[in-house]
């Protein structure tokens, strides 16, 4: 069974005796007694985690401040919001504004959500060691393994938030329920190498434990946990284990590149796809196409889409030429994508691209000044422009199909590893260990299979510096919108020289009385974005130091 046929279960679960006022079981909580009582019940309380993989790792994951769905790549030079002013907005907020820099902002929301959700996840783990005889000892690792699993995600997103290299901290590791109890809480934050081997310990668990895939993929599995593990170690900087874990995924012989890279995003069930999160209208949706699709994407209960980001040109200009070759972006005529152009380029231009005339749900889009797709107003204006403000709209990750994204909600899967993703980390694992070849035969092979051609170039590599400029591009491209950019260039230190003093463009379209259009390049940026250096860790939340006085805070923070 699918996990979309599957998220609700917890209403299963939470069916309590009546009982009497002075003795009554709290309301909030979950009868965990009842949920192991045996493996049914178990099986259904196990799918309420799901929810984590769609918080931590799916259309909102990336967010800036949970629930704003505010993709992490709009903190980069890919996406631009479509805010008035600087600080309008959670993306703009934190990298526009000096006064908003503050210790006492939760950055990503990811401490306290994170320690919630862990404190949930310790609960099973103990209401499992108290009811283990009502299972299997195989059962009951597969269940402490799925557990498991889910608490390695969060404190991985927490650690690559919070981790400070400068200062050798992690994060506070609560391996039981006792650990986060009130007399437990004033507890040390770990140092970055014991907080990435509590980590791995957990992975490995679940590597060990978890099954095989079944046929439907929506639960997790064995390589599920060695694809969590591969991303891990790689900001864990244990290139070996990342490594290993990659070449464990590949060994399986499930899972390798196919012909679409539009279809790897429509449906979980390709071998592209590792692991990842179903919708289904019924169950579990998102909100993701009313807030990224065009404004003439009408609804039919009236509403329509929010236009919330818009791509950047310079991530337009990222895109190489249809061979392979390096974009030249000093033609203008070449560099404002149209459907006379879009075909010169990288095939997955057009794939994560919408442009003046593309063609979206069988209608023209009007990206032109005046047109149903973008009132266009200059960022900044005291109106807000409702609509992308760089004359470009995302187009992976939004369902073509869905009509009403208002009336039925949005269920696009989130594919939350990819076999891509993991044979970039493979070239990133083999250049640092001065293996260059081989590195560029693995993004060689990624490269001739999305421009579909045996002579895609591919530039050379000889050294570490074009070994990462070669991976960070293609990572670029490759994983657009899908969470990795800002940290890819923070892991790797790069993130102030990209950002910092930086300001983004985009292209503004006139309509012409003989209908023809001219474009002219059009800033999307009203302020410089900032990254200073201690942005390379983002501070703990103020009422943590203030309650536990063994936190120390990162440092400049």
């Amino acid at each position: 069974m699918r996990i979309r046929n599957l998220i609700c279960a917890m209403a299963a679960v939470g069916v309590l005796a009546a009982c009497s006022s002075v003795d009554l079981t709290p309301t909030d909580r979950y009868d965990l007694a009842y949920a192991m009582k045996n493996e049914a019940n178990a099986q259904l309380y196990l799918n309420s985690f799901y929810s984590i993989g769609a918080q931590w790792g799916s259309f909102g994951s990336c967010a800036l401040g949970g629930a704003n769905s505010n993709l992490s790549d709009g903190l980069t030079d890919i996406l631009k919001y479509g805010a008035t002013a600087a600080g309008a907005g959670d993306c703009n907020l934190i990298m526009t504004v000096d006064g908003q820099q503050r210790v006492d902002q939760n950055y990503f929301d990811s401490w306290t959500t994170g320690y919630g959700l862990i404190r949930r996840i310790n609960e099973a783990l103990k209401a499992l060691d108290t009811y283990k005889a009502n299972f299997s000892d195989a059962s009951a690792a597969r269940i402490r393994g799925e557990l498991l699993f889910f608490r390695s995600i969060v404190q991985f997103n927490m650690m690559r938030v919070h981790a400070s290299k400068k200062d050798d901290l992690g994060i506070i590791i609560y391996k039981t329920l006792d650990e986060m109890s009130i007399e437990g809480k004033n507890t040390a934050r770990k140092s970055l190498s014991e907080s990435w081997d509590a980590i791995l310990q957990d992975i490995d668990f679940a590597c060990e434990n978890l099954p095989e895939p079944a046929s439907t993929r929506g639960r997790v599995h064995r390589y599920a946990a060695y694809a969590l593990k591969a991303r891990a170690m790689l900001y864990a900087e244990r290139y070996t284990d990342a490594l290993a874990a990659v070449q464990a995924v590949e060994a399986s012989g499930l899972y390798g590149y196919i012909d679409s890279y539009d279809a790897i995003f429509q449906d979980l069930a390709n071998p592209e796809v590792i692991w990842g999160v179903a919708y289904s209208s019924a169950v579990l949706t998102h909100s993701f196409d009313m807030k990224y699709s065009m404004p003439g994407d009408y609804c039919l209960s009236g509403s329509k889409g929010g236009g919330y980001a818009g791509p950047t040109q310079e991530f337009v200009d990222a895109f190489d030429n249809v061979d392979g070759t390096p974009f030249d972006a000093s033609d203008a005529s070449k560099r404002f994508i149209t459907n006379a152009n879009v075909s010169a380029r990288d095939p997955r231009l057009a794939s994560s691209v919408l442009y003046n005339g593309a063609l979206w749900k069988g209608r023209t889009l009007e990206c032109f000044e005046g047109g149903e797709d973008q009132k266009y107003m200059p960022y900044g204006a005291t109106k807000s422009p409702g609509n992308t403000v760089t004359g470009y709209y995302m187009r992976k990750l939004l369902d073509e199909t869905n009509r009403d994204f208002v009336l039925n909600g949005s269920y696009q899967p989130w594919p939350e590893f990819r076999y891509a993703e993991l044979e970039l980390i493979k070239a990133e694992c083999l250049a640092r260990a001065g293996k260059y070849a081989e590195a560029r035969t693995v993004i060689n092979d990624l490269r001739v299979k999305r421009f579909g051609r045996d002579d895609v170039y591919t530039a050379p590599i000889s050294s570490w510096d074009t070994a990462l400029d070669a991976i960070l591009h293609e990572r670029m491209i490759e994983l657009c919108y899908e969470g990795h950019r800002f940290w890819d260039l923070r892991r790797t230190g790069r993130a102030h020289a990209v950002l910092e003093g930086k300001k983004y463009t985009g292209v503004l379209w006139k309509k012409a009385p003989d209908g023809s259009f001219t474009p002219s390049s059009v800033a999307a940026d009203v302020a410089a974005h900032r990254y200073p250096e201690r942005f390379d860790r983002f501070p703990i939340p103020q009422s943590e130091t203030k309650n536990n006085t063994k936190a120390r805070q990162n440092s400049d923070w």
